[in-house]
């Protein structure tokens, strides 16, 4: 049964959450669009390798695999973020200079794009500014949703404005990979420049005290704290089942390209699709999560984000694509956006970066392992799409079997309201 919304806050505490969600919203849109693997050059890399260096669907993903190495540091990432000033300030210098460093890092991939070592470390490289960026962004995004009790408008927020990016990708991704290539590496460059400035112009953070009290202190006790918090480590859990997609990765990439024939553009199209119902699913959170505990809408995003994939079955023709993608992609937003709250109210606000950074590094090696284990699956069955809809399907349902064992303190209570006291 429906319930009233919860309060919103007024005075300083709105203007600081505005603003906080424009910079949010705007960094991760543009992180969207110039990730390596899913924005809008990410299919000119793919054909790139996959026909002008020529690598079989297993080397492609692991390619893949090596380049994300960078996420996999995350958490040492967030470490620095919470404990180190970087130009006087916690967040601001990090998220300004690294928007530059990758900037310029895509710019020079559009001339390094001959050799298979080359791109491996220029990207590589790519990756590395574009974590530090994201680890930053998220201690951002952490520390006001939990100071302003709003983790689940700014992680729809995030969500979002993924999709929005994401929607954009497809309309130009499959263009870009045509008419561009390579030359496309330099929009992303263009970007990464502007969101600098934004981040420079616009974030209004206070210079550091190194001997201000509330100040995290790099320490075994800190480790000790983060390692022993079972709530954030139920919470990662959670993200890693449903981020372990075996087959819809490289192997989908190849069933849709070779076995279906599908071109860049109309690949690139259902991306736009996918992302413009996720874009829906997000809006929609925004207005449920303030009218429902987590706890509910976690059964219902999970739910339906499992029968979805098995859509999949169904996935032969044009006319069938766009219906499934338009399907998964709304669930997928609907099973992503409470698990997105449930992960900032899970992190610990003192070491948010280091905590947040830490569960999405786990999400990062979910994706690849998968990824890789889901593509030398599909090659040995002769390009077979079946198994890879079973294991998606059922790895995100398993993710059911844990939401019963999840603390009250996270899940009873909605969007806007405070914990109950325990």
């Amino acid at each position: 049964m429906s319930e009233s919304p919860a309060p919103a806050p007024v005075g300083p505490a709105s203007d600081r959450l505005r603003s906080a969600l424009m910079l949010v919203g705007t960094g991760y849109l543009f992180l969207t669009l110039c990730d390596y693997r899913e924005g809008l050059a990410g299919l000119a890399l793919r054909y790139l390798l996959k026909d002008q260096l020529h690598l079989t669907a297993t080397q492609l993903a692991g390619f893949f695999v090596i380049t994300k190495l960078a996420w996999y540091c995350k958490p040492f990432a967030g470490l620095l973020a919470d404990n180190v000033p970087f130009f006087g300030t916690r967040r601001k210098g990090y998220l300004v200079a690294f928007s530059v460093v990758a900037g310029v890092l895509w710019f020079a991939l559009t001339f390094i794009h001959d050799g298979y070592v080359a791109m491996l470390w220029l990207v590589l490289a790519i990756n590395f500014a574009l974590m530090l960026v994201h680890t930053t962004l998220g201690g951002l995004l952490v520390e006001t949703g939990q100071a302003l009790s709003a983790t689940g408008r700014i992680s729809a927020v995030r969500s979002g404005t993924e999709s929005f990016g994401w929607l954009l990708t497809g309309l130009g991704s499959g263009w870009i990979a045509v008419h561009l290539s390579h030359y496309g590496f330099v929009i992303n460059a263009a970007l990464m420049l502007i969101l600098a400035v934004i981040f420079a112009r616009r974030l209004r953070e206070p210079a550091d005290d190194p001997a201000g009290a509330d100040r995290p202190r790099w320490s075994l006790t800190q480790f000790r704290e983060l390692f022993q918090h079972r709530v954030l480590w139920t919470a990662a859990g959670f993200w890693v089942l449903i981020k372990f997609s075996p087959g819809f990765g490289t192997p989908l990439f190849f069933y849709q390209s070779e076995t279906l024939g599908f071109s860049p553009q109309y690949i690139g199209y259902l991306g736009f699709v996918s992302a413009a119902a996720g874009l829906l699913g997000s809006i929609c959170y925004m207005q449920i999560c303030r009218r429902f505990a987590l706890g509910r809408l976690l059964w219902l995003g999970v739910s339906l984000h499992a029968a979805s994939s098995l859509a999949f079955f169904a996935y032969g023709s044009m006319s069938s694509a766009i219906a499934i993608e338009a399907t998964y992609g709304l669930c997928t937003a609907l099973a992503f956006m409470p698990i997105f709250d449930l992960l900032a109210r899970a992190t610990p606000k003192h070491i948010a970066a280091f905590g947040y950074a830490l569960i999405f590094s786990l999400g990062s090696l979910s994706v690849s392992g998968s990824d890789l284990m889901g593509s030398w699956i599909f090659e040995q069955m002769g390009r077979s799409f079946t198994g890879m809809i079973l294991l998606n399907a059922g790895t995100s349902a398993s993710v059911l079997l844990v939401i019963p064992f999840l603390p009250r303190l996270l899940v009873s209570h909605r969007d806007g309201e405070s914990p109950p006291i325990e």
